[in-house]
């Protein structure tokens, strides 16, 4: 007993460890975040500059009303793209700030539901060493899928995509704690309203959050119904309130004018983009298991769910039944990506959400089959069994298509640790000052040097481009193009 005390607390201090690297590169790299295309044009279009918080704020709603009507339906996400707009307020400091949050948002969000879900099924215990454990292995799932540059390093991607994301877990992690009968009906009910309160912001995102979000706390209503029996209105108002945040998005004025203007009127195939996003999913899905590590998580999930079979017997039919109708929620995710761009383009912000997805609905179908395997074959009272599953699970992560040192979390770190980061960082920082400095109306400069893994600065030889011309517009120039220094 007592090497088992001292095995638990190493496991949760390497947990503790694991956990805060992966997230002080992240939160760190994002710092460096430069401000680039889309942030100087909404931020023009915006217009208020430094003006009293009441006057900005109106301002921002102001903006968010004309890009619903013009450009898009993502109420929330325009109004955070002003809000928190660096360019019209306090500049580069400002973006760091936003940045770095941005990320401790997201990985709190995916921190609390994982901590409340333990709290409802497992409530006698803590089992704390899980708990991180679980945290540690769906965290770096999620950072060693791929390299976000359109998330974690662009504001404008960060607002419409991440911030959303991050409401979206937190409604569902609100929703989780008004069904766990620890709390009275009176917190219960303040829980529920702080859960719709969410949801109806991650409506205002990317229509792949919102369609993921709505899905999600449909299938947990679902789920608490098949569990009591019992029909739980404050769980039915929260999901129509996501559905009515998900309807002003999908009727926006702006979505129609935007789809006509890119994909034109005859363009849109319902049918052809749900081929688009069942080839998108299974070509994500392989990918994850082919060249990450994502294999060995899968693995270590089927373990975790062994242990903690015996806390989910009672409830393992629902379980199962809503571990099962999860596994579409990637279909829900990539659907509005196929529609709205009308063909199988998937850039990488969408990859996030749906990377999010794929991750926390196969790594809980894991744990599921974990649990069958110890109901039918008692696996965690046969030490030869965990002996043999241990060994397997060793072998996987031997026999991985990469190594720790080879996932995309690594390479975000070694180019900050070798300073590519900083060092980009500064270079359009200097930019940004001759841009603000100099005397010239008509300025010529080169672009600074493109690096990967990072979401770079640039404009075009052509001063009539939007980017250059929203650009030219934010610093007070009649123009300006990429070329040669002008006293040069």
């Amino acid at each position: 007993m007592k090497w088992r005390k001292y095995g638990e607390g190493a496991a949760i201090a390497a947990n503790c460890l694991v956990i805060f690297f992966m997230v002080y590169v992240i939160a760190k790299s994002a710092g460096y975040t430069v401000i680039v295309g889309d942030d100087f044009t909404h931020g023009v279009r915006v217009g208020a500059f430094h003006v009293p918080f009441f006057q900005y704020f109106v301002a921002s709603l102001q903006y968010m009303k004309e890009i619903y009507l013009d450009w898009q339906g993502t109420y929330f996400a325009m109004f955070l793209q002003a809000f928190l707009s660096p360019i019209n307020n306090f500049g580069l400091p400002q973006l760091k700030l936003v940045m770095i949050l941005n990320v401790l948002l997201f990985v709190a969000s995916l921190f609390g539901v994982i901590w409340v879900a333990f709290d409802l099924f497992c409530q006698e215990k803590k089992h704390l060493c899980v708990r991180l454990t679980v945290f540690s292995l769906l965290l770096f799932s999620i950072l060693d899928a791929n390299i976000y540059t359109e998330v974690f390093f662009w504001y404008s991607g960060a607002v419409a995509y991440s911030f959303p994301l991050s409401c979206m877990l937190f409604a569902i992690m609100f929703f989780l704690m008004s069904n766990n009968d620890r709390y009275s009906n009176k917190r219960k009910l303040v829980l529920s309203i702080v859960s719709a309160f969410f949801l109806f912001c991650a409506s205002g995102g990317s229509l792949a959050v919102t369609g993921t979000g709505c899905y999600s706390v449909l299938l947990l209503t679902f789920g608490f119904y098949l569990a009591s029996r019992k029909i739980s209105v404050r769980n039915i108002v929260v999901t129509v309130v996501g559905i009515i945040g998900a309807l002003i998005n999908v009727v926006a004025p702006g979505n129609f004018s935007r789809h006509t203007q890119n994909s034109g009127d005859g363009n849109f195939m319902l049918l052809q983009s749900v081929k688009w996003t069942v080839k998108n999913v299974w070509a994500e899905t392989e990918r994850l298991t082919k060249e990450t590590m994502f294999g060995v998580m899968l693995v270590a999930m089927l373990l975790i769910g062994i242990y903690l079979s015996a806390r989910l017997q009672g409830i393992l039919k629902e379980y199962g039944i809503i571990s099962v109708l999860a596994l579409a929620a990637g279909y829900v995710t990539a659907l509005p990506v196929a529609v709205g761009y009308a063909g199988p383009l998937f850039p990488n912000r969408c990859y996030f959400v749906l990377d999010v997805v794929l991750a926390i609905t196969l790594l809980n179908f894991a744990v599921f089959i974990g649990c069958c395997l110890d109901k039918w074959a008692g696996l965690r009272e046969n030490k030869s069994a965990c002996a043999v599953l241990g060994i397997v699970l060793f072998a996987v992560f031997l026999a991985a298509p990469e190594s720790v040192s080879e996932s995309s979390l690594m390479t975000v770190a070694q180019s900050m640790h070798n300073g590519t980061y900083q060092n980009y960082y500064e270079d359009c920082v200097a930019v940004y000052d001759y841009l603000e400095n100099c005397e010239e109306d008509n300025v010529v400069l080169p672009m600074p040097g493109w690096i990967d893994h990072f979401a770079c600065f640039y404009f075009d030889e052509d001063e009539t481009s939007w980017v250059n011309v929203g650009i030219a517009e934010y610093y007070g120039k009649e123009s300006v193009k990429c070329g040669e220094w002008q006293n040069e």
